[in-house]
């Protein structure tokens, strides 16, 4: 009873510190606007445009969108998960790319699949800290430019004709032949999508992490069928106008739309190969109820209120709290979230059923389910949540609500940012206060944040002052 009781009391303080965590003097941080570019699937239509040029689209849009003075810009946070040697920082890269000032500091974080969420998180604590207050925070990622691993022999002897002290050409080659290794090893690798630490893919783990956590096939295939058919009316509405922005590939051919939604029928669905592991072995993972690979971005334009004020921009919504969490990869990879969102509400003071909005990345059907199971399981918020209470469910209506990533599209570091973007017009929307964003990553780590949409009373201008340009 004693400890019971400890624990409520122990929640009603964070509430409370939560709720003044905003009266201090701390410099808050609005989120503005964001920007994406179409989720198109790899090695199609941006076949040509890496993730460079993707970004370089969202930030151009957004600027344009707010009516930003490229020269008020003090810094680009920019995610990045494919990375490539030419582009060790491309948040620099598109600032040179876009002729803005070079005065601007741009870096690069990389996270897995939430870097998006990490360049967020840092611009925030940027700005709060007092130390920028004007940044455009992102990610971009473009699978049809993954680098293919080139054997270390081959490296070597390459490296060995410069560096290893012959000075004649016949020495050279001497040099080459003594560390390349065989030619029948000197093909490219393909890019490893197997866990460093585990061995094993992302689709495997998901696979036992559905078997876990009872998550049948036909659970995870009707889940997909509903995220596609909410996609479908949200851009049968014109919701996703209001966040991409058109992008003209080098051939010269202008993408306005996302490629994945497709027209769901659950019987096709059901007749797929399961991807990963045999059936009689419990594979339920298909490639309809999991994401596909996809080039893309997305950008957030964040500013210090006083400052966002004087732009006339709308400073109606804050990251209210944002939380990172890590588990053993070994086995359920992609559950980290089910311990991040129960210390993301502590951090703001709030319940899950405070929430007007939940948007949460569809890496899989399954890892989503077994987030939603997990975040009410006894013995799993005991384990790894400290003996958390079960958070309770999730209103239908009010998750994911234009659909998901499995519909959508992933880009990696573009996901955070196309989450957040996604949660902040709808609260504006809905007119909604709280909205809650989660996202898995490989590696057992997850992201979460709480948005919270201020009183309009409170705010000037309005949401609506660039809603529509």
């Amino acid at each position: 009873f004693f400890f019971a009781n400890f624990h409520i009391m122990k929640q009603a303080s964070m509430r409370i510190a939560a709720r003044r965590s905003y009266s201090t003097g701390t410099p808050r941080s609005v989120l503005v606007a964001g920007m994406r570019t179409p989720f198109v699937k790899a090695y199609g239509e941006f076949l040509h445009d890496d993730a460079t040029a993707l970004g370089s689209s969202c930030v151009s849009s957004l600027i344009n969108k707010t009516n930003l003075d490229p020269n008020l810009l003090e810094a680009i946070v920019w995610g990045n998960v494919v990375l490539n040697t030419s582009n060790p920082n491309i948040g620099r890269d598109i600032n040179i790319d876009l002729n803005l000032p070079r005065k601007i500091v741009a870096h690069q974080v990389s996270m897995a699949c939430i870097s998006g969420c990490r360049a967020i998180s840092d611009a925030d604590m940027m700005i709060r800290g007092g130390h920028s207050n004007c940044i455009i925070a992102g990610g971009s990622d473009s699978v049809s430019h993954a680098e293919l691993p080139i054997p270390n022999d081959l490296t070597r002897g390459l490296a060995m004709t410069v560096y290893g002290g012959a000075k004649t050409p016949k020495g050279k080659l001497e040099q080459f032949w003594k560390h390349a290794g065989p030619i029948a090893k000197w093909l490219p690798g393909m890019p490893s999508v197997a866990e460093k630490s585990t061995g094993r893919t992302m689709g495997y783990h998901t696979d036992v992490t559905a078997e876990f956590n009872r998550i049948s096939r036909q659970a995870q295939d009707e889940y997909a069928v509903e995220s596609h058919r909410k996609t479908q009316i949200a851009k049968d509405k014109g919701v996703f106008d209001e966040e991409i922005a058109p992008f003209t590939t080098k051939s010269g051919k202008v993408v306005r739309y996302d490629n994945f939604l497709q027209k769901p029928n659950l019987e096709k669905m059901q007749k797929l190969k399961s991807a990963f592991r045999k059936p009689e072995d419990h594979g339920t993972i298909t490639a309809a109820n999991a994401t596909g690979l996809t080039d893309g971005g997305s950008a957030v334009l964040m500013a210090n209120e006083d400052f966002a004020k004087k732009q006339g921009w709308p400073t109606d919504m804050v990251l209210r709290a944002w939380h990172y969490s890590s588990v053993d990869p070994w086995p359920q990879l992609l559950i980290a979230p089910a311990v991040a969102i129960p210390a993301v509400l502590d951090k703001a003071g709030l319940t899950l059923q405070d929430m007007d909005i939940v948007e949460m990345h569809e890496a899989f059907a399954a890892q989503v389910l077994s987030t939603l199971h997990l975040i009410n399981n006894k013995k799993f918020l005991d384990d790894l949540c400290g003996g958390h209470k079960p958070m309770g469910d999730i209103d239908p209506a009010k998750f994911n609500v234009n659909g998901g990533s499995l519909a959508i599209g992933h880009p990696f570091a573009g996901t955070g940012g196309r989450c957040t973007i996604a949660a902040m017009n709808e609260l504006r929307r809905s007119k909604g206060r709280y909205a809650l964003i989660s996202v898995c990553a490989a590696g057992g780590i997850g992201a979460t944040a709480v948005l919270e949409r201020l009183d309009e009373s409170s705010v000037q201008p309005s949401a609506a002052s660039i809603g529509n340009k």
